[in-house]
């Protein structure tokens, strides 16, 4: 099982990086049918799950939307880091993912943990609904991203913040100029960025 964890999906991506068919058929988005890698405590510590977390600098008390949450990678362990009186939201536009998302929650006892099935260019929220929205591995994969990150700019308390994560070799790695020129088309600026070989994290604000 360790050694499928460690070579199917790195096999997976290397072709992906040259084979325009299998680029098709893993995007957008994430296929459910790989959520058993977004599982693994491999997939965990190669995409630094810890880390992300300690730099979006979650407390307690906040309220956490995530674009794209997938299985729950991060969502999970957030839902904790909010503790106490904060909850964290998945938006998760396959019904499958979502799912699967809210079985895991349930097993790991993530009661502040919802998950709502729905788009990013479209969510469900009421303006101002949010003091942190986090995108991790996720802004490639969506198809209009001008509507999404103005939707994020929208859903943001005064003082929250946006996060947005990409990781080589995911097959819908954005480089860091052009996340920064949609977030700042969209009304963010920069104001932190935690940078390491093959991943970033960015942090925004509305300007």
């Amino acid at each position: 099982m360790r050694a499928r964890q460690i070579v199917l999906p790195a096999l997976l991506i290397g072709i992906a990086a040259a084979s325009p068919a299998l680029r098709r058929l893993l995007q957008p988005p994430c296929p459910p049918w790989l959520a058993w890698w977004l599982e693994s405590p491999l997939a965990d510590r190669l995409a630094g799950t810890t880390a992300t977390l300690d730099q979006i600098g979650l407390r307690p008390g906040q309220q956490v939307l995530e674009i794209g949450p997938g299985p729950g990678r991060l969502l999970i362990p957030a839902s904790r880091r909010v503790l106490p009186g904060g909850t964290v939201t998945g938006l998760e536009l396959q019904p499958a993912m979502a799912a699967r998302l809210r079985r895991r929650a349930e097993r790991a006892g993530a009661t502040n943990l919802s998950v709502v099935q729905g788009d990013a260019a479209a969510p469900p929220f009421p303006p101002a609904s949010f003091d942190v929205i986090v995108l991790c591995t996720v802004l490639g994969e969506i198809t209009d991203r001008t509507a999404a990150l103005a939707h994020c700019r929208n859903l943001l308390r005064p003082g929250g913040v946006l996060s947005i994560t990409e990781l080589r070799p995911d097959p819908h790695y954005l480089p860091l100029a052009t996340v920064r020129d949609l977030a700042e088309s969209a009304g963010f600026r920069l104001v932190r960025l935690h940078q390491t070989l093959g991943r970033y994290t960015a942090i925004f604000t509305p300007a």
